[in-house]
């Protein structure tokens, strides 16, 4: 290779990870150290990011790994933030470290555990940034970073699709107020202890905790797909950028696509951005 290639490509998106925070912000402690790392990147705090960073990995990788992961990647962002609003250069390869530390604690076999949005976000921090200069590092180790991010970022769609429930029917909206069994007096949405015949209480507790979970379901899914419509653009990007670049290796990517992604509408968005933006004799 004769030319020097170089492409910085930020693929993080700060609004596209605070989408996916939404039960954690009511658990106190964690909103409080969530809003000290931003507290500590408005006032250029590095040091004391730097220590939050080590606190949250001792005090949250073992409490809760869905929390874990979210503070982290909200204080590591921060970290980096703070360094560019200082003019400084920020340690990007001790950032990644702690990045990989918190991905490495999915285990589908536990339910606790990283939110979808969460990996995302940490793979973006690891891979978000790249640059290929000719002298830094060889074809092969670029070949294989690059295959890397893409099998990481391959994972977390994974996940994702296949907690999208395509059956899902948004127009199924949950009520406000729960309407009352045919037989009870009273007004919709009152409490249920104000039914006095045991019966139809236990009917409208039931059909209360019903629209409950359709709720739930709703908020989830609705939450999955901003995921999905946030994260494509990014992970398109990553795909386009970096298997445009020497060595090519098309195959490679398209095995990916296959094993990767099982939405055949999604699957074939990828190709068509890929196949704009990367010449053809480059896929040869």
């Amino acid at each position: 290779m004769n030319l020097v290639n170089k492409i910085i490509l930020v693929v993080f998106s700060v609004m596209a990870f605070l989408s996916t925070i939404s039960w954690e912000a009511n658990n106190e402690e964690f909103s409080r150290d969530f809003k000290r790392a931003i507290t500590l990147r408005n006032s250029k705090d590095i040091k004391g990011l730097e220590s939050l960073v080590k606190e949250i990995q001792s005090k949250w990788s073992h409490k809760n790994k869905r929390m874990y992961g979210a503070l982290m990647v909200n204080t590591l962002n921060s970290w980096a933030s703070a360094y560019r609003r200082a003019d400084k250069k920020a340690p990007m390869n001790l950032i990644r470290q702690y990045a990989a530390q918190a991905l490495s604690t999915y285990n589908p076999n536990k339910p606790d555990n990283i939110s979808i949005g969460t990996e995302f976000a940490l793979v973006s921090i690891l891979h978000g940034q790249y640059i290929y200069t000719k002298g830094e590092r060889t074809d092969e180790e670029w070949a294989s970073y690059r295959r890397k991010g893409s099998e990481r970022f391959f994972h977390a769609w994974r996940r994702l699709e296949n907690a999208i429930d395509e059956d899902w029917d948004p127009n199924d909206i949950p009520v406000e107020n729960v309407q009352l069994p045919e037989g009870a007096a009273g007004f919709p949405g009152m409490p249920p202890e104000l039914i006095k015949d045991s019966v139809l209480r236990a009917e409208y507790e039931k059909a209360i905790e019903r629209n409950r979970e359709k709720i739930k379901i709703r908020n989830e899914q609705l939450k999955l797909r901003n995921i999905k419509k946030r994260y494509f653009r990014i992970v398109e990007k990553y795909l386009v950028s970096t298997y445009s670049i020497l060595p090519y290796n098309n195959a490679e990517l398209q095995n990916m696509l296959d094993s990767g992604v099982k939405d055949k509408k999604t699957k074939e968005q990828f190709l068509k951005a890929i196949e704009a933006m990367v010449p053809k004799e480059k896929n040869r």
